[in-house]
């Protein structure tokens, strides 16, 4: 039987939401072609193969830089746990220089009386939004760099979840954000 070779990369960033609790921010985390709405970063998040939130399908995530380029993938669901609260998917094509690459982004119980990337204030429950990774190092990218825009990245998206929660009255029902 042939190995496959180790992935080089591997980490995780987190951002703590004291008043949001984890059913609620997974109800925006969840999902999978609507990540455009809680990551400002990126322009667009549509599906392009397969059915919207079932394994195999795959979505077109697109931004563009500062300078203009456009920077896009398209990624995979491989895996969506609505217990443990998480989705697993690969980067399948990107012209951001990914090669082999799997994330996985969910949200946890906890962080009801520590600070971090949420909002303030309420209710002992919180939660963390954790985007892990396992990845072959990426073309262009020093590791440390490549970290710190996850960070920001998980921070965006804790940001936005509590703003998003606050004007729809902190309901959370899913649907579109």
């Amino acid at each position: 039987m042939e190995e496959v070779a180790k992935l080089e990369w591997e980490g995780k960033a987190t951002a703590t939401l004291t008043s949001t609790t984890a059913d609620q921010a997974w109800s925006l985390l969840k999902d999978f072609t609507n990540l455009h709405k809680i990551l400002s970063t990126l322009h667009t998040c549509h599906l392009v193969e397969g059915v919207d939130g079932e394994i195999g399908c795959v979505r077109y995530c697109a931004g563009a830089r500062e300078d203009g380029v456009v920077m896009w993938a398209k990624e995979r669901l491989i895996e969506t746990d609505l217990v443990n609260r998480f989705n697993r998917y690969v980067i399948e094509e990107n012209n951001m220089g990914f090669r082999r690459y799997f994330g996985r982004v969910g949200a946890v119980d906890g962080g009801g009386g520590g600070g971090g990337g949420g909002g303030g204030g309420g209710g002992g429950e919180g939660c963390v939004i954790e985007w892990s990774y396992v990845a072959d190092p990426i073309d262009g990218w020093a590791k440390e760099n490549f970290e710190a825009y996850l960070r920001s990245s998980v921070e965006t998206i804790a940001r936005r979840i509590e703003e998003t929660l606050q004007d729809d009255g902190g309901g959370g029902g899913g649907g579109d954000v």
